[in-house]
């Protein structure tokens, strides 16, 4: 895997505005307010990415840079869903060049997906366990992908 200037290549599994459609998720009266995509590891395990971004359709392959990482505990089993920009300036719909920039100038964005996995699954089912930066987020890709981490 390259983690470049172009980013890393994802692929969109769900779009903004669409359901999220996992297991024991409470059907939400509102639809996703960002992007959700994957990057395959191997046959049985993948990385969770969230895109900023404009709506981005299913099936679309793009490349993205990440800027942080929200870890969470669903239902007793910690997961990470990494937070990225669309690396195509075409596609962004505001600036982040890390995880502080989001955090403080975007904090609104920051609390509204908290919020929607605090409460996709029902009351107290998920867990917020951390919001972390673009370092932890680019750690934690190389060492899944089998590469020794950079720094």
């Amino acid at each position: 895997m390259d983690i470049s200037a172009d980013g890393i290549s994802v692929e969109v599994v769900y779009g903004a505005g669409d359901s999220y459609d996992v297991e024991d998720a409470v059907k939400p009266y509102l639809p996703l307010p960002f992007n959700v995509a994957h990057k395959m590891i191997d046959d049985k395990a993948s990385l969770d990415f969230i895109i900023l971004s404009d709506r981005i359709y299913k099936g679309q392959d793009l490349n993205v840079i990440p800027i942080g990482a929200m870890r969470i505990s669903d239902d007793g089993i910690k997961k990470d869903f990494f937070i990225a920009i669309p690396s195509s300036e075409n596609w962004q719909t505001f600036k982040a060049n890390e995880f502080s920039d989001f955090a403080v100038e975007h904090a609104s964005i920051k609390w509204m997906i908290e919020q929607y996995f605090m409460n996709y699954k029902g009351f107290a089912k998920v867990k917020l366990l951390s919001w972390e930066d673009e370092q932890y987020a680019l750690r934690k890709i190389s060492v899944a992908h089998g590469q020794k981490p950079k720094g």
